[in-house]
């Protein structure tokens, strides 16, 4: 693991200079005069040299935007999978249709197998079940058998290491060309795949990551392969799917997609109920707790199997849900022109906070569509309760598991729905690497959740605490970088604060000194730009500066790639005949502009603005001198609207 890294904040100048200058003496030429300064000062944000080599072929644009010459490759599949709810046990078969569109040719495939992260003496960052994993059957290329780890030359063979499947082919897959992958395999659903799919009592099925899936080729590093640990998510391309899902009759099913022959599974009852959920505004009660356990909800008549069929075009995973247990509610979001279907299954008994499921679904759909411009673009989204599978949430292409909030608040129930419904912009639009930057997604979608919060619950302080709780580990000194691969965070702390509350209140620090307008600009271009691509941190940097107008890579250095914090302070005001001067430090290594308010024995206020160009030269200090006929000051106060991350407000007036 890399030790985390100590944020250095000079609390006491005089002491850190005098032992500068005392090193200076040792350490410097006769002649060298050691600076006073010691202020670091960040430098120029520096792409690595794979995002400088994708601006120059043309992919991407040093203005934030897909470059000219931007491709993906693309990955379709067509999957049949059958469950037997008894055991967990499942059979699967994939055929991947995949077209290398890249200028490389391709010696061999990467996929995912990430149940492997559950197979015996498997490298993991956590405790998990041990379930045997994937289990392999037959490999295919392009309908010819292929052999497993070894391979007379030029002859296909695939191996398995750990939580990827690599296909070695015997024709390099050359740009502009196809080819199909078939891979059959069995696996044991675990009771908690890592906190994110599972089963609850054998009567509640959620699957996710369960097929071979393609491991994205980009434009930046090529095969982005990389074992999936537990912790750090997905980095997925976008495909389209075909899946037939076979389970027992009576269960109820939904998925990622489209179900194509509803009139195959579902009771005329079903139907019925479904067709007015999809244009209602009020619940609808597609079918009770009771109605499921009695197998009323699919077609009547039909013993044995169900086999569901779904499709859906280009999404980033595939996932679905099966019970035999949970109630079904239902209604419809209003996303512009468009009506968007709210499901929520669940158990009255497990989860009694899930009663107002989707009027919050209906509520975060709406108002994430508003917020990003960008309409939710799928038919439904379905919300499913996951006791004893998952505590928080995780999020799936059109599909949601959420745990119960047994003994929470309703509003924390919001609360992680929102958060969870907001990950359908990012990453299941705007593609991002959630394994190396988990940022990206958890720290927009976090200010996504917390600008809902103020909208459905008036008066809540959402951004506050999502600082404050950022600040409470600075202050400790247990920050690590946000530019930190996920699985190299040393704290379960410092990962969820480097990923989620520092860079929302990073975004509502950003908004706050562009404003409101040219911000919404940077946010929704950012989402605009890069749907159903792929975009990398300096992508989101480059769409800020373009839609400001301004460079801001002091912002991104600072507060990106580094742990400095921000701690202004008013370290004295004195006043003499001709003027009072009030003199700023920052005794913090983060720069920031500042509005600074005094108030003077008469009443009046003023304000002044120190800009960030002071901190950018090395200063530590700033004077303000204001007349003397202003009158006399009887209060100073920094930031007074609370606009920056303030690691210590108590510095911040005067008098204290």
């Amino acid at each position: 693991m890399i030790s985390t890294r100590r944020t250095f904040r000079p609390r006491a100048p005089g002491r850190i200079r005098g032992l500068f200058e005392s090193l200076a003496a040792v350490l410097l030429l006769p002649g060298v005069v050691a600076a006073q300064n010691v202020r670091p000062t960040p430098g120029p944000v520096v792409p690595p040299p794979f995002y400088t080599a994708a601006v120059e072929a043309g992919t991407r644009a040093l203005d934030g935007r897909p470059g000219p010459a931007m491709w993906t490759n693309e990955a379709d599949y067509r999957l049949a999978a059958t469950l037997n709810p008894d055991n967990g046990r499942l059979e699967g078969r994939v055929r991947i249709a995949y077209a290398n569109n890249s200028p490389d040719s391709l010696s061999h495939l990467m996929l995912h197998l990430h149940q492997n992260v559950h197979a015996q003496g498997a490298v993991r960052n956590e405790r998990l079940e041990v379930t045997g994993g994937m289990v392999l059957g037959a490999v295919r290329w392009n309908g010819a058998e292929v052999a497993r780890n070894e391979a007379p030359a030029g002859e296909a063979r695939y191996r398995v290491q750990g939580t990827l499947l690599r296909v070695d082919l015997p024709d390099p897959l050359l740009p502009g060309t196809s080819g199909e992958l078939e891979v059959e395999w069995t696996n044991v659903v675990p009771q908690n795949g890592a906190g994110r799919m599972g089963h609850s009592r054998r009567e509640l099925y959620f699957l996710a990551y369960w097929f071979p899936r393609m491991a994205l080729y980009d434009d930046l590093r090529g095969c982005d392969a990389e074992p999936y640990l537990g912790n750090a998510e997905f980095y997925d391309g976008f495909g389209d799917y075909q899946a037939e899902l076979t389970v027992p009759a009576g269960w109820t099913l939904m998925a990622t997609g489209e179900l194509t022959n509803p009139a195959d599974v579902y009771a005329a009852t079903t139907l019925e109920r479904l067709a007015a959920a999809a244009v209602a505004d009020t619940v609808v009660t597609v079918a009770t707790a009771e109605e499921v356990a009695e197998g009323r909800v699919t077609r009547e008549g039909v013993s044995g199997l169900l086999t569901y069929r779904f499709e859906a075009d280009r999404v980033r995973d595939f996932t679905w849900t099966t019970s035999r247990a949970q109630r079904w509610d239902a209604t419809s979001a209003q996303v512009g022109d468009d009506r968007v279907a709210i499901h929520a299954f669940w158990r009255p008994g497990r989860a009694p906070l899930w009663r107002d499921q989707v009027r919050y679904a209906k509520h975060a759909i709406e108002f994430h569509s508003r917020f990003t411009d960008f309409p939710y673009p799928w038919s439904h989204m379905t919300s499913v309760e996951g006791a004893d599978i998952i505590d928080g949430g995780m999020e799936f292409p059109m599909l949601t598991l959420i745990g119960p909030y047994e003994g929470r608040q309703a509003q924390d129930l919001y609360n992680v729905t929102s958060h969870e419904l907001g990950h359908m912009w990012i990453p299941m639009i705007v593609g991002t690497n959630e394994k190396r930057y988990a940022w990206m997604d958890e720290g927009t979608t976090t200010f996504l959740e917390n600008q809902s919060r103020y909208e459905y619950w008036p008066g809540t302080d959402a951004h506050s605490a999502e600082r404050e709780g950022y600040l409470a580990l600075a202050r400790e000194g247990g920050e690590e970088p946000l530019m930190r691969h996920g699985d190299y965070y040393s704290t379960v702390r410092a990962y969820g604060i480097a990923s989620y509350s520092k860079p929302a209140t990073l975004l509502v620090t950003l908004r706050n000194m562009l404003g409101e307008e040219i911000f919404l600009r940077g946010y929704r271009a950012f989402i605009r730009d890069w749907a159903w691509l792929h975009p990398a941190p300096w992508d989101f940097f480059n769409a800020f500066e373009r839609e400001a107008g301004v460079e801001l890579d002091w912002f991104w250095q600072s507060y990106y790639y580094e742990t400095w914090s921000v701690d202004p302070a008013v370290a004295s005001v004195v006043s003499d005949a001709g003027s009072t001067v009030i003199r700023i430090e920052d005794r913090g290594f983060g720069p920031v502009p500042l509005r600074v308010q005094v108030q003077f024995e008469s009443g009046n206020v003023v304000e002044r603005e120190v800009r960030v160009d002071p901190w950018l030269d090395g200063e530590q200090a700033v004077e303000i001198r204001l007349p003397a006929a202003a009158g006399r000051v009887n209060r100073v106060q920094l930031d007074p609207r609370q606009l920056v991350p303030d690691l210590d407000r108590d510095n911040n007036t005067w008098p204290r």
